[in-house]
């Protein structure tokens, strides 16, 4: 890829698919204005998550010049330069505002807050020990939180909350995989990392797991779901579920995974095959 591509990380889009679980789970699927609304919105994420990911490289530009494998990021390898960077973050994060900006205020809102937090992750949370992930969970419960209010359907708590342990699950198995990764090298190139050791992360990944594994059960067999589908069908898509976080977890403490989860996720067919079994489930429960 050319250093500007590069730079934009189009690889980590996939993780916007999922301002397109409303569009599901609330069964707007073949309802057109929706649909086009639901497409913008994620258009809209795909340029705020570059302009974080810009500003991400620009804050650790030299803290990634000590990682072997961000050190060929192109503003660590001084293939960009700071300024040119710095303009297209800005660029991305007012094109992003201006196109969900028809579909009415408080997305407009959801979007800027999502911007927000992404300025200070880079700053600051991410170098706070838990608040780290925590925050990324927040990144894709707003991601959610907006495809819901592009079509006007109510997010479900429970999917909030799965969705958001989810993330912290996957957060954490990325920390895990840059400790090891690192090795003594870890706190140089991420202070927080040396601060969190691998056995707290592995007690803290097994506590996530089982969490997020719950809030889908519970979500499946609450009473608004079975009243709104009719159904108690969706506990057909625990195995998908379970299988997959069992997949990951094998993955990541087997094979030393879990560096990039968008990039496992669309490259490992265990995964990719719970992904879409739960995905053809959630569709037979809620259209047919």
């Amino acid at each position: 890829m050319t250093p500007l591509l590069a730079l934009l990380r189009p690889r980590e889009w996939v993780k916007n698919a999922l301002v397109l679980a409303p569009l599901l789970f609330g069964a707007k699927l073949f309802d057109l204005e929706a649909v086009v609304c639901a497409l913008v919105t994620a258009c809209a994420f795909c340029l705020a998550a570059s302009a974080g990911y810009v500003w991400n490289d620009l804050a650790d530009r030299e803290a990634d010049r000590w990682h072997p494998l961000k050190r060929g990021r192109p503003l660590a390898s001084g293939a960009l330069g700071i300024r040119s960077a710095a303009a297209l973050s800005a660029g991305l994060a007012l094109g992003s505002l201006a196109l969900v900006a028809p579909l009415g205020a408080k997305l407009v809102t959801c979007l800027a807050g999502y911007l927000g937090l992404t300025v200070m992750y880079s700053l600051w949370l991410k170098h706070v020990a838990i608040v780290d992930v925590l925050t990324i969970g927040a990144f894709y419960i707003l991601r959610v939180l907006a495809g819901s209010l592009a079509i006007s359907v109510p997010a479900s708590d429970w999917l909030l909350m799965a969705t958001g342990l989810l993330a912290v699950f996957l957060g954490l198995c990325k920390r895990r995989h840059e400790l090891l990764l690192l090795g003594e090298e870890a706190a140089r190139h991420r202070e927080v990392l040396g601060r969190t050791g691998s056995r707290f992360l592995d007690a803290a990944i097994s506590l996530t797991t089982s969490t997020t594994l719950i809030a889908y059960l519970l979500y499946a067999v609450a009473p608004d779901t079975v009243t709104k589908f009719g159904t108690r069908g969706m506990l057909v898509g625990a195995p998908f579920v379970f299988y997959g976080l069992l997949r990951y977890l094998h993955l990541v403490y087997t094979e030393g995974r879990g560096g990039s989860p968008s990039e496992l996720v669309a490259t490992d067919p265990g995964v990719l095959a719970a992904a879409i079994g739960f995905a053809l489930v959630c569709a037979v429960v809620v259209y047919f």
